[in-house]
């Protein structure tokens, strides 16, 4: 038969109805601190092994309060022993951790008042937390496990891993410890703990194999931190850790570092290890005050052994955990008396809020249980320390408190916080699950012990020299045996006294062993009897559980024919829907199918657009070129015209000159033909109007006179007000002045397109584009390119250019052939005659 192994609690299922279920109290103790005060300043005083009572300081707060009694499960004196509070508190949990039951011990009271001590103690004076692990080693020493067949998933649970990879790992952590300093400090006081006077407990399955698990973590401003991470010493900010929900709805640390111990010595080196990172601090009340919350958890790990009795089943559902959380609380201080200020204070009120998060958590669970069910919700996400021990509290284990109280009067106020929270936690009452038994056919009980004596057996046949022990295999039956074989029966021999003598000996051990066997069997009987009559139980409870569970299937088969005919006629929807979204889609595909068609047949126009604006395009330039070539050989004619003019008056000016050379008093015949012409000349001269009012050009014969009806061009006249131009300027622009400055009223000039709707606004219809080059003489010639604006179908514009003009400008005695000498370069010139010609397009 296989043995009853309880397995990993887990929550509250229906078998475990509220008939079914054991509910145990929070089990608080209190130890009061030794002091060295007399009896006048102690304001506690204890009146029996379960009773303190606490009596107020004189004219506290200015009233007289009546002293109070506080009840606790046991009261430890001042003459109380670290030995004494283990057997009453840690050992049961211990033997609670052997028999597959987790447990939770919380230290909890003001600073100073002995909580580190009661958990941790001194080197020459153990506390609880390194006599729980001596008990464990002691217990299991013959049943652990090799080092590395467990291994953490990083998921709250643990694989079992096979022989090869075990020992690979094995190897690995042999080579990573030669390489450190294998000298061990044996004057480190923190290892150098007394051996307690503590026992091996009984209950320990030896077909199992046991490993032992310790993780050390502290809780600081309300932020999870891992005390054995590597590489988190030095670091000035370690990483925050995440509490989680495992598979099993158990509330677990994730990513903590889990080291797997093999002797009390490697627990409590570890232990010290993160102590060394605990973060402490020195207050006015404390000396080596903890600013943290810290937890060191023990997880015993249990699996059977294989039919043969050596090797672990490598099968996971057969693992069973449990752990045993040992918690140093902080403790509750008062900003009046420690002064605390900046990291201090804030420090002080982290940890004041989670104790009384606490202290809400299991008001909440007292009024709960008082109203016989679940009114108010438990505030456990609150803080991270009772966020992670909730399963505790909803069931999975026994809680156990010990209130450490200093007897100090001035510690009144602090003290009596305390046993009023003492009070709350001692009403509170956890339930605890049946555990789930186990009778399934299994393997054989003693298997591991029988083949390890077959073992030793069969060594101590090889040491005599007997090789036929080689061939010998292990036959478990053997231990359920009432002996071996008969001896010889022969008694016809002369040996026939002894044969008999052999066999009177024979049956006597057998009558012996039977007798045992039927002892063994009453005993078997009696508890196969016990948990038949447990299982015939649970097999009425699940008899009428199953009676329940048919009424709501049938509940839930009529509901679901319900649905069914729900389903059916949201089908015929769903199909009549289908048919519609089938022909909208094929509308769909006809007007795409449309609009596919008229888009090309709108690229088509636009390209045919593209190309009619190209042609006119090319027709503009070359009647632009032909326009240019024609008023260059006009230009170049009426050059030639002038120069001839020139060449002739200064022959007549050089007649002249040579007349009056002479000294004759009488003109010539050619001076006398001159003067009309000189005198037009002049005329002419006077007549030409000058390109700014402001800079005058003298001449010999007078100023010039602007005139205003040849200062402009005369088709931009300005008369029609409701055509609006666009005027597009080069970009190095020459100002002109007035001289050839366009009369356009409503106009808006600018250097470039940039806008597109600046030509496709319908209030624009002309558009003039002006041009600014350099002629052969270096005169500035400017020609304005005039059109319409004509809108397009496709929401665009295209202009049509009807008309261009040029306009030169030219110094008033300048010569057609060549250039007066002084004249104003082209950027400068702003005195001239405005010449314009006009030719049709």
């Amino acid at each position: 038969m296989k043995p009853f192994r309880p397995k990993t609690p887990g929550k509250l299922t229906k078998q475990n109805s509220k008939e079914n279920i054991v509910k145990d109290p929070v089990q608080v103790y209190c130890r009061v601190r030794w002091t060295q005060e007399i009896d006048v300043n102690s304001c506690m005083r204890v009146v029996s092994p379960t009773c303190i009572c606490l009596t107020p300081p004189e004219n506290y707060r200015g009233t007289n309060y009546k002293p109070i009694n506080y009840s606790f499960r046991e009261v430890f004196t001042q003459d109380g022993t670290q030995h004494d509070v283990f057997n009453k508190v840690g050992l049961p949990l211990v033997e609670n951790l052997i028999k597959g039951k987790s447990g939770l011990l919380f230290t909890y009271g003001v600073t100073g008042s002995g909580k580190t001590f009661t958990m941790t103690g001194e080197p020459s004076n153990a506390g609880i937390m390194p006599r729980c692990l001596d008990v464990i080693f002691r217990t299991i020493d013959t049943v652990q496990a090799r080092r590395f067949v467990f291994t953490p998933d990083k998921m709250n649970m643990f694989e079992i891993q096979g022989d090869a990879e075990a020992a690979l790992q094995r190897q690995q952590h042999l080579h990573k410890m030669t390489t450190r300093s294998t000298r061990k400090n044996n004057s480190n006081p923190d290892l150098a703990l007394s051996d307690s006077n503590s026992s091996k407990l009984q209950g320990i399955d030896e077909d199992c194999l046991y490993a032992v698990f310790v993780t050390y973590i502290e809780i600081y401003n309300n932020n999870v931190y891992d005390l054995l991470e590597e590489g988190t010493l030095g670091r000035k900010s370690p990483q925050t850790k995440i509490v989680r929900e495992d598979a099993m709805h158990n509330m677990y640390v994730h990513g903590v570092t889990e080291v797997e111990v093999k002797t009390r010595e490697e627990a409590l080196e570890a232990f010290y290890k993160g102590l060394k990172r605990k973060r402490m601090a020195h207050t006015s009340l404390n000396a080596e005050s903890s600013r943290s919350h810290s937890v060191f958890t023990i997880r015993l790990v249990q699996a059977p052994v294989d039919s043969m009795g050596e090797n672990i089943v490598q099968d996971k559902k057969n693992i069973v955990i449990r752990q045993l959380s040992l918690v140093d609380l902080a403790g509750s201080e008062r900003t009046s008396r420690t002064n605390n200020t900046g990291q201090r204070l804030r420090e002080a009120g982290n940890i004041n809020n989670s104790l009384m998060t606490l202290r809400a958590c299991l008001e909440a669970l007292r009024e709960n249980q008082q109203v016989g069910g679940i009114s108010r919700i438990v505030p456990y996400r609150d803080a991270k320390i009772t966020h992670l021990f909730k399963n505790f509290f909803d069931g999975d284990g026994q809680v156990r408190m010990i209130v450490c109280a200093n007897p100090s009067c001035e510690d009144y106020d602090e003290t009596l916080q305390v046993m009023r929270f003492a009070e709350v936690a001692m009403e509170v009452e956890v339930s605890r699950p049946r555990a789930l038994i186990d009778i399934g056919a299994g393997m054989t009980p003693g298997r591991r012990k029988a083949n390890l004596l077959f073992k030793q057996a069969r060594e101590k046949i090889l040491s005599d020299g007997r090789s036929e022990a080689n061939n010998l295999e292990v036959d478990l039956a053997l231990v359920y045996s009432l002996g071996g074989d008969f001896p010889s029966l022969e008694l016809g021999t002369t040996q026939a006294e002894e044969t008999i003598k052999k066999l009177v000996t024979h049956l006597e051990l057998r009558l012996q062993r039977r007798k045992a066997l039927l002892r063994d069997k009453a005993v078997r009987d009696d508890k196969f009897r016990s948990r038949l009559d447990e299982l015939m139980k649970g097999n009425l409870m699940a008899g009428s559980e199953v009676a329940t569970i048919r009424a709501q299937l049938m509940q839930e088969r009529q509901r679901s024919q319900a649905l069914e005919g729900r389903l059916m006629t949201a089908e015929n929807i769903a199909a009549d829907l289908r048919r519609r979204l089938t022909d909208l889609e094929k509308n769909c595909d006809n007007l795409q199918q449309e609009l596919s068609d008229k888009d090309m047949k709108l690229n088509q126009k636009t390209m045919e657009k593209e190309n009619q604006k190209r042609r006119y395009s090319q027709k503009i330039a070359s009647e632009r070129d032909k326009l240019e070539t024609a008023l260059k050989v006009k230009m170049w004619e009426e050059k030639h015209k002038n120069q001839k003019v020139i060449e002739d008056k200064e022959k007549r000016m050089r007649l002249a000159q040579e007349i009056l050379s002479n000294g004759q008093g009488v003109p010539m015949q050619d001076e006398v033909d001159s003067k009309p012409l000189m005198s037009e000349r002049s005329n002419d001269i006077l007549s030409t109007p000058v390109a700014t009012p402001n800079t005058l050009h003298p001449s010999r014969r007078g100023v010039a006179v602007s005139n205003p009806r040849h200062r402009r061009s005369l088709s931009a006249d300005g008369t029609n007000t409701k055509e609006r131009w666009i005027e597009h300027l080069p970009n190095q622009y020459v100002p002109t002045g007035t001289a050839f400055k366009l009369l356009l009223p409503r106009k808006k000039s600018l250097n470039r397109v940039i806008n597109i709707k600046d030509i496709t606004n319908s209030k624009v219809s002309n558009y003039c584009l002006i041009s600014q080059e350099q002629d052969t003489d270096g005169e500035l010639e400017m020609k304005v390119f005039k059109g319409n604006v004509v809108p397009t179908c496709s929401g665009g514009a295209q202009v049509q250019f009807n008309d261009v003009e040029m306009l030169k400008q030219m110094g008033p005695l300048a010569t057609p052939g060549k250039k007066r000498e002084g004249c104003e370069t082209p950027m400068k010139r702003l005195q001239g005659e405005n010449q314009w010609k006009k030719p049709r397009v």
